[in-house]
């Protein structure tokens, strides 16, 4: 996901360099296109940190940034209205019906794949059915409604999904618009499966779906290009290509925004922005987030599995002293419902207390302390290094282990480290999304029905649980607000988590790009996006 910078070991200044040569290979071929055409070509390009990208197949990718390609390339059911993330509007169904446990959507006709293939209701359903039978990391958006791939089926031009109970309307369409339901073509993922892995190593890197632009390359930790698609079948994209060169220090976007190499900065520190608005010819975008920054601890490595250790870990950390750290661009956050969603509860159970934190510890039965492990991704190690300090004032001896994001996402969906500290983005706008990671794991055994953190952290609590799931069918808005509350109260004191800060997006942009929209999703529309000269 696209917090702060992330550095790659002493290979970083060659790597820079290569941006650089990149950018202006770039520059001379877009240049010599339009020599050839006689036109301009129109090319956005963006300057990212695209190392936490694992994939870009809609049933795998489960990261900020490959969502939020993925939210162009692969058109899904139902979407929000640009710029909001909370009303939802027709895509590929241009209406549904929701009939206590049965969705029905009627699947838009004339839609073609970027091939020129017929989309049709055929092809939503073994998408669908895909997702849930590969049983990746997102597939959980799908089945914690109790969705199997027997209970999905088409008839005409209508697709008809049976739940398991009747939940509430907002929820369900809010998940949705996520990316893991994106449709693609059943004809070329299955001409590309491997070993009944319906395409999914080929779609990691290669696009087949009815968006508004075309997956064209992906050169990990060079540069992703995507194209426009001739055969998108709602608003006609202004521009005729996107590149997003991998730039993972931000610092280096900042140079090469201000140079005119880039067109757009994602990753930009909160200090940065002020370069960015007293320079002509440029302007920013900070929009809050429903995304947070959180650290976890394995509820069943000793002596992390004992409450009175995790309630003195959390009194030991100031998270104010973070978020000063960070310079600014985060707010303070104490529980997984990010502050501007509903049900938001502002309240702290264990402050920073050092003195709290020992006697909890000695209560706890460790007043020497303890040693343990400290994994965080590279781009957080700012983050880990402060916890360790703190941890290390009341006798927690921790071991700091800094890796790259992607082989810790491959431990830690494992159960396989002790304490992390990570990222966490609301799937949909709505405190179920965050209520089920954070909150819900009836058992930490492989038949999780919800394999979030929680159950990455093997931590169950069945009350929890019980209150997560009740709350989904409440329709009285007072009632499922106390609920979530209520839920929010318990979990600071018991929960294995402590919340860091909150996070919010900070880009710098060319003034020649316009209709740049971006959600507390951190969704974009880029068919609206613009260029001009």
């Amino acid at each position: 996901m696209r917090f702060g910078h992330q550095k790659r070991g002493k290979k970083m200044s060659k790597k820079i360099n290569g941006i650089f040569t990149i950018a202006v290979c770039l520059a001379m071929t877009l240049g010599m296109f339009g020599e050839c055409t006689g036109k301009k070509e129109k090319v956005l390009v963006i300057g990212m940190n695209t190392g936490p990208i694992v994939s870009l197949d809609p049933a795998a990718a489960y990261e900020f940034e490959g969502s939020w390609i993925l939210d162009n390339v692969c058109d899904t059911l139902v979407r929000f209205k640009p710029g909001s993330a909370s009303e939802i509007v027709p895509c590929l169904a241009t209406s549904w019906d929701i009939s206590g446990r049965t969705l029905t959507f009627t699947i838009r006709e004339g839609v073609k794949f970027s091939s020129g293939d017929p989309l049709d209701a055929e092809a939503v359903v073994y998408s669908l059915k895909r997702a849930i039978k590969l049983a990746q990391a997102p597939s959980w958006v799908l089945t914690q409604f109790g969705i199997t791939e027997d209970s999905i089926k088409a008839t005409g031009n209508t697709v008809e999904i049976t739940m398991d109970k009747s939940y509430s309307s907002s929820l369900v369409l809010s998940c949705m618009t996520y990316s893991v339901s994106g449709v693609v073509n059943p004809k070329v993922a299955e001409e590309n499966a491997k070993e009944g892995d319906m395409g999914m190593a080929y779609l990691t890197d290669h696009s087949e779906g009815s968006g508004p632009f075309v997956l064209v390359s992906w050169n990990r930790n060079e540069k992703i290009v995507l194209k426009r698609n001739e055969h998108y079948w709602g608003r006609k994209p202004q521009i005729d290509r996107i590149i997003i060169i991998d730039i993972p220090e931000s610092s280096s976007q900042l140079l090469q925004l201000k140079g005119g190499t880039i067109d757009m900065a994602w990753n930009l520190e909160h200090d940065q922005i002020p370069h960015v608005e007293a320079t002509e010819g440029l302007y920013t975008i900070t929009k809050p987030q429903f995304k947070l920054i959180y650290l976890g601890m394995n509820a069943e490595h000793p002596p992390l599995d004992n409450v009175l250790v995790r309630r003195a870990i959390k009194s030991a950390i100031d998270t104010g002293a973070i978020i000063k750290a960070k310079g600014g661009g985060v707010t303070e956050l104490h529980t997984f419902i990010p502050d501007g969603m509903f049900a938001h509860y502002d309240g702290q159970a264990y402050s920073y207390d050092p003195e709290r934190a020992k006697e909890l510890l000695a209560e706890a039965g460790y007043p020497n302390g303890f040693e343990i492990t400290l994994t965080v991704p590279d781009f957080l190690a700012t983050e880990g290094t402060i916890v360790k300090t703190y941890l290390e004032e009341v006798g927690i001896k921790t071991n700091l282990q800094v890796i790259a994001y992607t082989t810790l996402l491959g431990k830690y969906r494992k159960q396989g480290l002790q304490m992390v500290i990570a990222r966490w983005g609301a799937d949909y706008a709505d405190p179920d999304a965050n209520a089920k990671p954070f909150a819900h794991c009836r058992t930490t055994g492989p038949d999780a029905k919800v394999k979030q953190l929680m159950w990455r952290n093997a931590y169950a609590n069945p009350e929890f649980t019980d209150i997560v799931e009740k709350a989904a069918f409440i329709e009285n808005i007072d009632e499922r607000e106390q609920a979530y509350i209520e839920l929010q109260k318990k979990w600071q004191e018991d929960g294995p988590f402590e919340i860091l800060y909150q996070t919010g997006a900070q880009l710098g942009l060319n003034d020649g790009v316009q209709n740049f929209m971006l959600n507390e999703l951190t969704q974009t529309p880029w068919q609206y996006i613009t260029i001009e000269d």
